[in-house]
């Protein structure tokens, strides 16, 4: 039994490796850099959908309250591995922020954001309810990502 849970370890990490390696994951080719002129960035993004959801539920956004934290490269990979090529998550993010109710009440809320190849995918695995600003191509420079931005699992208090 030990010796199959590890063989199948090591296959997930070597199918991970392979959807690395095999392109389509959102990096800039190599020695050319994202261009951010082409799009927004992770944070400007996350704080456009701060201010709509706010806007939305009669709360008070609380300026520069956005938090922005990668999520794992090989989570997305293994999510990708039975995906078509242009079906696929390049990056994804956990966006943070703040807002305060009518009754000076303070929220935590948090959004999946999501980076896709293709402005068809994404608009295809959007979720309707949350999707609550237009789909646009996002960059995000440190990590060289991009990719149309699709928000899913909204966290409230």
């Amino acid at each position: 039994m030990k010796k199959t849970c590890a063989n199948l370890g090591i296959l997930i990490i070597l199918l991970a490796g392979f959807g690395a390696a095999g392109g389509g994951d959102g990096r800039a080719e190599k020695g050319r850099p994202v261009d951010s002129r082409n799009g927004v960035a992770v944070s400007g993004y996350c704080e456009n959908f701060a201010r709509k959801y706010s806007e939305d539920n009669a709360i008070d956004y609380q300026e520069s309250s956005v938090k922005v934290e990668k999520k794992s490269d090989v989570i997305m990979h293994l999510s990708n591995i039975f995906s078509p090529s242009n079906s696929k998550f390049t990056s994804g993010y956990d966006c943070h922020f703040q807002a305060r109710g009518r009754q000076g009440e303070a929220h935590d809320i948090s959004v999946g954001l999501f980076l896709t190849g293709t402005l068809h995918f994404a608009e295809y695995t959007k979720w309707e309810r949350l999707q609550i600003i237009p789909v646009e191509y996002v960059v995000d420079q440190a990590n060289d990502r991009a990719g149309y931005g699709v928000f899913k699992y909204l966290e409230k208090p």
